[in-house]
């Protein structure tokens, strides 16, 4: 039942993802490696939010539209408030109050939410260490 469940995680995200891919997204995949990598860190970072959070099939199909909508958000607070520091932090506890506040439509339980909200860093140091260790290798 898991293993359904993740596949139809994986093909949900999967279709989020290039739904709101820009007309220079599918440049990164003619690049090859790059293009691959950037692929299969996205294909891990779904299995690993879905295994963290158990997700069942319902809540994946409305967390991961609002994870993407906050990431955007994110990208576009780093581009526009790079030159300030203080509104660079001010909009960042914006976005991630209001990414808090739309994650309690998918999960009722305040210690999932929490959940969600501290796995994208645990996610990043994780690919930062695979990263570290094959190029040691």
């Amino acid at each position: 039942m898991k293993k359904i469940i993740l596949l139809l995680t994986v093909l949900v995200c999967n279709f989020v993802v290039n739904a709101q891919q820009g007309p220079g997204a599918k440049l990164g995949k003619r690049h090859g490696r790059m293009g691959q990598m950037k692929e299969k860190i996205e294909l891990y970072k779904i299995q690993f939010f879905t295994e963290k959070l158990s997700l069942t099939t319902n809540e994946a199909e409305q967390f991961w539209p609002i994870y993407e909508a906050h990431k955007k958000a994110m990208k576009e607070i780093m581009q526009t408030k790079s030159n300030d520091e203080i509104g660079l932090q001010e909009a960042t506890l914006n976005a991630r109050k209001k990414y808090k506040n739309d994650l309690k439509s998918v999960f009722k339980n305040e210690d999932r939410i929490n959940e969600a909200l501290k796995l994208d860093r645990e996610f990043m140091k994780k690919v930062q260490a695979e990263m570290l260790k094959r190029r040691a290798a």
